[in-house]
């Protein structure tokens, strides 16, 4: 739940044309086959996620910084701000936390994502499966677009041999 201020903050940058274009600057939409992903190219949580700032908040303490997950500010900007209070975890239907294509956005919560997440980390070749683990993966593919590297090298590099040298049985 966001306090009133952020509240008020992120409304505003949802509204704010320059900030939607800065959003939108940092979402790549790569022309791969068979890879429909928009990753973000910006800045980076550990765990994979986006990072968007949106500005500042005045508190007692000075002024603080305000971060979202970039894809929760991408649901915000599709849905409304409000939109966010029901939706306790946006999911990815394709496991690639940078992800900012919002078909690729479930709504979800915590159990339900968990349940999910254990049910696909070990299928080979999924990007839950990459060996660099989210993080990992998500620089190595932003490395890869900002630099003009090649993607699927990018994609599979976190793969083991077991996951690239799996027969596909049906």
């Amino acid at each position: 739940m966001m306090t009133r201020s952020a509240r008020s903050l992120l409304a505003h940058a949802v509204h704010d044309e320059q900030v939607r274009q800065r959003y939108w600057a940092k979402v790549a939409r790569p022309s791969l086959d068979g890879y429909t992903c928009w990753p973000w190219v910006g800045s980076l949580h550990p765990k994979g996620h986006g990072r968007f700032w949106v500005g500042n908040l005045h508190t007692r303490r000075g002024p603080r910084d305000v971060c979202i997950i970039a894809h929760r500010f991408g649901w915000a900007l599709a849905h409304g701000v409000d939109a966010l209070d029901d939706v306790p975890v946006l999911a990815h239907a394709c496991d690639e936390p940078s992800c900012q294509n919002p078909t690729h956005l479930l709504t979800s919560d915590w159990g339900d994502n968990l349940q999910q997440y254990r049910r696909r980390r070990d299928i080979p070749g999924s990007p839950l499966h990459d060996t660099r683990g989210p993080g990992g993966r998500a620089c190595a593919i932003r490395d890869a677009l900002l630099t003009g590297a090649d993607l699927r090298d990018a994609l599979e590099a976190g793969h083991s041999v077991l996951d690239t040298d799996q027969l596909n049985l049906f």
